[in-house]
């Protein structure tokens, strides 16, 4: 290296370091026992301490004593030679004023890696509006199952739960057991059509206290727009009512809940008609271009030579005609994957849940090698559209066999649970084999995605699915990233 490089060399580290030193957010260099080797500027002020009260200190020393653990976990995870480490937590410190302070640190493994560069942002002011609505506003999140996932702390006093005992639990089992199935159903059209509920209702508290409240929930959406639960407020009203203002509040709502039950009804099924028509017309007009162009070429391919008076030999022909009549196949068969959903001239049947797990395992040929466990009641009989639920948890089954035929995963597993509540039947299959990128996961359900290199068939296997849970049994069907693999969850009203 020439005596111009290196002034360079030091010229840019002097540069970077200038920028580091002007930074915005805290910066610092500890090593694995959270040692202090270097302060920026910007690090000072979060902690209250100047630099030379902070360097050769250890991090830890300002931590609150629950967050220790768990960020010397973070500086101690292995990793190879040539991969760099990012790891990021939120703790709490005490500054030099005694006061608390929220923090979110980033850890980045520096080239040396007993060493770690840590990005330090105050997150106070965010932690405590967070915080006063944790404290003073009762709310609570739902999934598309219709059971609880969040709660805050203001709903787990008005409530009287502790948090274990309500989390992943169906949300309706807050209210009194007497309440109308009208109010129920009007609160899941009005969510289904993705528009706001607002009502009063008559809850009930883990002592069994009856009380009114109103209540508020609507969608919530993830980045691409598509619907990933519902959040609530709750407000206790009972002390604004007297006797007689509830049997009357009760039967407004009634009321309410008919005529909106009319209007979502009405609503929802010009959607879902809107929605069929539209997207077969869009995917069957993608899809089919490519058939219908290898059927105009080989029609032309023959009409030109027999224009030109050159007769094709018979085998020739046949073989043309053979791809004619085999794109045609092609494009009958995506017609007949949609015809049942126009017709809809399915009808419901009592089944028993035995009945529609036994009918899957027959029709799906699943590798010896894949360890099924099925965790059923097998006596619960239900009424529904039995074949189609059959064909849902067929598709299902089919992509986790064809995961394994990828992967041949050592100890391969498939997890069939099945459980239901007063109005709800939850199916859960959940495998070991691997996930899906959490870049393309919100596109499992669109017609014709395929993870796969080459697609077989017409590629409309969890689109159908989700048709008919969505449309024909008016249920919801979600996939996610669970463990070390995929977890489709299924529920379906009881009827």
């Amino acid at each position: 290296m020439s005596l111009e490089d290196i002034e360079k060399l030091k010229r840019n580290n002097k540069e970077l370091q200038e920028i580091i030193n002007n930074s915005w957010d805290g910066i610092g260099i500890i090593d694995k026992s959270t040692k202090l080797i270097y302060v920026n500027n910007a690090f000072m002020p979060i902690l209250g301490f100047n630099k030379d009260e902070l360097i050769n200190t250890k991090l830890i020393n300002y931590m609150k004593s629950e967050y220790i653990n768990h960020f010397l976990e973070l500086l101690n995870i292995e990793t190879s030679e040539n991969k760099k480490y990012k790891a990021e937590i939120d703790l709490v410190c005490i500054r030099k004023d005694k006061e608390k302070v929220y923090l979110k640190i980033t850890i980045s493994t520096m080239l040396n890696k007993s060493l770690f560069v840590i990005n330090t942002k105050d997150i106070t002011s965010q932690v405590s509006d967070d915080e006063i609505l944790d404290d003073y506003v009762a709310s609570m999140h739902i999934d598309l199952h219709g059971y609880i996932t969040k709660v805050s702390n203001a709903f787990l006093k008005l409530f009287e739960y502790k948090k274990d005992d309500i989390i992943n639990t169906p949300y309706k089992k807050l209210f009194d057991e007497n309440t109308n199935k009208i109010i129920f159903e009007n609160i899941d059209k009005t969510l289904e059509a993705q528009q706001e509920f607002s009502g009063k209702i008559k809850a009930v508290k883990n002592n069994n206290y009856l009380f009114f409240i109103n209540i508020k929930i609507k969608p919530m959406y993830n980045k691409y727009g598509d619907v990933i639960g519902y959040t609530s407020l709750i407000f206790d009203i009972s002390n604004q009512l007297d006797l007689k203002e509830e049997s009357t509040i009760l039967e407004e709502e009634i009321d309410n809940a008919k005529k909106e039950i009319v209007e979502k009804n009405n609503l929802l099924k010009n959607q879902s008609k809107m929605l069929i028509i539209t997207e077969t017309l869009q995917k069957l007009s993608h899809e089919w271009r490519q058939p219908l162009n290898l059927i105009s070429v080989q029609a032309q391919k023959l009409e030109l030579d027999y224009s030109m008076g050159i007769t094709p030999s018979e085998e020739d022909a046949v073989k043309s005609l053979d791809k004619i009549k085999n794109e045609a196949d092609k494009l009958s068969k995506t017609i007949e994957s949609f015809q049942h959903f126009i017709k809809n001239n399915s009808k419901e049947s009592n089944t028993s849940i035995k009945k529609i797990i036994d009918a899957v395992i027959r029709r799906v040929d699943l590798n010896n090698n894949i360890n099924v466990n099925i965790n059923i009641d097998e006596e619960f009989v239900f009424t529904t559209l039995e074949e189609e639920l059959i064909e849902v948890l067929t598709n299902i089954l089919i992509n986790s066999n064809e995961q394994y035929q990828r992967t041949n995963k050592k100890d391969a597993q498939i997890d069939i649970y099945q459980y239901h509540n007063e109005d709800k039947i939850v199916f859960e299959i959940k495998d070991n084999l691997g996930g899906i990128s959490e870049d393309i996961l919100h596109k499992v359900f669109e017609p014709y995605f395929s993870t796969k290199k080459k697609k077989h068939g017409v590629g409309l296997g969890l689109y159908i699915s989700k048709l008919i849970i969505n449309l024909q049994l008016q249920g919801v069907i979600t996939m996610t990233n669970k463990d070390e693999g995929i977890l489709v969850k299924i529920s379906i009203p009881t009827n």
